[in-house]
């Protein structure tokens, strides 16, 4: 009769064929990260101490030496770690180099699976194309995407047709999402994407929706030294004056603003506006 642990044993290793075909065939196998170690790897003849992602699916773990991590090095060990931690708990593609059965788990190489993924692909990239993204760094002004091996830039400016105060209130390390390519530089390898490209444009009818002089409601999505930026619809952001008054004004808030110009651009538009009066505080922000 079988034991419950035999059964346990048995489930946990249902993974172990695709470790063994990927050691074999060079297969690639996408699992999570789920934690950044230093572990003590054998090279030749000699042992050494290296910092490694370490990836997991049902009990079995893997480590990925950051030299086979595909991250690029910074200028110490703490910058290292600090690039490797933003990879935790995201999806990451690798190829298994080696198996360490003395300590039951396996080592690979996530840049042998980038190089793998990347040939394949640019070959058949074209501006133009859709493709499924994985964010993998998020910063103040872009964000550096990742499809079959390839890091693409997502500008802020081309996340949203409105304003955007804070891209990780839009956008967070791991979220997977498609996005249209607009820029491809072959020769340096260099990809610029868009994902308002694919949200419909709200602003060639905004001057009918959004009058000269009339009042309308909004949300505050950003507030800054020189004006305070109001959501009317998505996509379409108001730059108001601040109030005359000490009142302070919060994102979140909803207020009544009143529309001072719509002017339409190529590439969207703008609404002036001044802001009337607070309809309702975001009690998150008091």
């Amino acid at each position: 009769m079988e034991t419950g642990m035999e059964t346990r044993k048995e489930f946990f290793q249902d993974v172990w064929p695709d470790v063994f075909a990927s050691r074999q065939k060079r297969k690639i196998l996408r699992w999570p990260v789920v934690g950044v170690k230093d572990y003590t790897i054998r090279s030749g003849e000699e042992k050494k101490k290296v910092q490694c992602l370490v990836v997991g699916k049902e009990q079995v773990l893997g480590i990925i030496p950051f030299e086979e991590s595909g991250i690029k090095p910074g200028e110490s060990a703490a910058v290292n770690r600090a690039r490797m931690m933003k990879y935790l708990g995201q999806e990451v593609a690798f190829i298994v180099i080696g198996l360490d059965t003395e300590n039951d788990r396996f080592i690979a190489s996530r840049k042998a699976a980038l190089e793998v993924l990347s040939a394949q692909a640019w070959p058949n990239l074209k501006e133009g194309m859709v493709v499924t993204v994985t964010a993998r760094k998020v910063y103040e002004n872009a964000v550096v995407v990742e499809f079959d091996g390839i890091e693409a830039h997502l500008p802020v400016y081309e996340i949203s047709h409105g304003w955007v105060d804070e891209i990780y209130e839009i956008i967070q390390p791991g979220d997977v999402f498609d996005v249209k390519i607009i820029e491809l530089d072959s020769e340096n390898k260099k990809v610029t994407v868009s994902l308002k490209a694919l949200i419909p444009n709200p602003w060639p009818g905004a001057a009918k929706r959004y009058e000269k002089n009339g009042v309308y409601r909004g949300t505050v999505t950003g507030v800054t030294r020189y004006g305070v930026f109001v959501a009317l619809e998505p996509g379409v952001n108001a730059l108001c004056s601040h109030l005359k008054s000490n009142f302070r004004v919060d994102k979140g808030d909803v207020v009544a603003i009143a529309v001072r110009r719509v002017e339409l651009k190529e590439d969207g538009g703008r609404v002036s506006g001044s802001l009337v009066r607070v309809l309702r505080k975001n009690r998150a922000a008091s």
